[in-house]
């Protein structure tokens, strides 16, 4: 079986992650069957036919006490959904570096091809412990891209070295990837 072409939503707010979720789940291409690993706790609610459409639930952090949750969750997803896509999204608590050592595990690498990593964030961000706000510095880092979803969050990271778009960027930009995978 070939890799998935795979999307990682990383982030701090999980009703921003969700409204993205949302309008790209929206726009993808009809017929395709897509598959979300929900590990944030608040699945979108879709409408309409879900024959195109599955998504399970893990539960635990992602990067810690979840990893079995999500390995397994992953697996299990891909073998009975055999989706043409996969969306990962991940608690803001992920602490990336232990997310990608996790995600380029053997068994799971040969399953999946990363073909693009978001971090979602918002103004929520601002009013953050800082010890959260470092945390969701690191997966800014380690995001191909950060999607600033109001002007809130464009002002608070003006001036870190993290390449900012907007969501209507993001979404061209992640069914782009995942298109440019499907056909490696």
């Amino acid at each position: 079986m070939p890799a998935i072409p795979t999307l990682l939503l990383t982030g701090a707010d999980r009703s921003a992650k969700t409204s993205f979720l949302r309008s790209l789940l929206a726009i993808r291409p009809p017929r395709e069957r897509w598959a979300l690993l929900d590990n944030d706790g608040n699945p979108p609610e879709l409408s309409g036919s879900n024959d195109d459409f599955s998504f399970a639930v893990v539960s635990g952090c992602a990067c810690c006490t979840g990893q079995v949750s999500l390995q397994t969750g992953i697996v299990r997803l891909l073998r009975e959904s055999k989706p043409q896509r996969l969306v990962i999204v991940v608690a803001a608590a992920a602490e990336p570096a232990a997310l990608t050592q996790t995600l380029r595990q053997e068994h799971l690498a040969a399953s999946l091809l990363i073909a693009r990593s978001l971090c979602i964030v918002s103004y929520a961000m601002q009013s953050a412990a800082e010890a959260a706000q470092c945390l969701w510095l690191r997966q800014m880092q380690a995001a191909d891209d950060v999607v600033a979803l109001d002007e809130i969050a464009v002002t608070a990271l003006n001036g870190r070295s993290a390449r900012i778009i907007g969501p209507a960027e993001a979404r061209t930009l992640a069914l782009a990837a995942l298109a440019k995978a499907a056909r490696r």
